[in-house]
């Protein structure tokens, strides 16, 4: 058994009673897109489903680097103040996990503590379309809905497409098709 299965497994062990899973899946890139490790389950006799590139999920608040990135785009700075504040937009009224607002903010640090209610107001302020534009840049092949609850990672993507977006983050700006097999 590999490293990545037995790491799987053992957190499957650990936790996954607790919530209520049966089944994970794991995707470990390297920088340039190479996969290391791509783990479609935690038993393959019990299930040939691959949850890595044939599971949709939504993303939630790990698809906010996506809207961060394209407010910086849109000539947003780390610094830049904004307010963390009750938000509606439309009928939609996002609140923060915690349910508590801190008022002004700088955007780095509302991204450090992932505040619902700013990636909502930068989505507004972009457009949800841009954002989309940015997360497909990225590397998103998924649909991305464009509304303003996307900015809470609301469409659903898969666990590949979704560590494979982060690789321009770690490689210099580059967006990688991630491979297995290398000539």
């Amino acid at each position: 058994m590999s490293v990545a299965q037995t790491a799987l497994q053992a957190n499957l062990e650990k936790s996954g009673s607790r919530f209520r899973v049966q089944e994970a899946a794991l995707v470990s890139l390297t920088p340039n897109g190479a996969i290391k490790s791509l783990i479609g389950g935690s038993n393959y006799a019990k299930s040939q489903f691959n949850r890595v590139v044939d599971a949709k999920r939504q993303p939630g608040s790990a698809f906010k680097p996506f809207v961060w990135q394209a407010a910086l785009e849109a000539g947003y700075f780390p610094d830049s103040v904004v307010e963390d504040r009750p938000v509606r937009i439309g009928n939609w009224q996002p609140a923060n996990y915690d349910g508590r607002y801190r008022g002004r903010v700088r955007i780095e640090r509302a991204l450090s503590l992932s505040l619902n209610t700013v990636s909502a107001q930068l989505t507004r302020q972009v457009g949800p379309g841009t954002v989309a534009k940015t997360a497909k840049r990225m590397g998103f092949r998924s649909k991305l809905t464009t509304n303003a609850s996307l900015a809470l990672g609301t469409s659903e993507v898969s666990l590949l497409e979704l560590t494979s977006a982060y690789l321009p983050y770690a490689n210099g700006g580059h967006h990688v098709v991630p491979y297995l097999i290398s000539d």
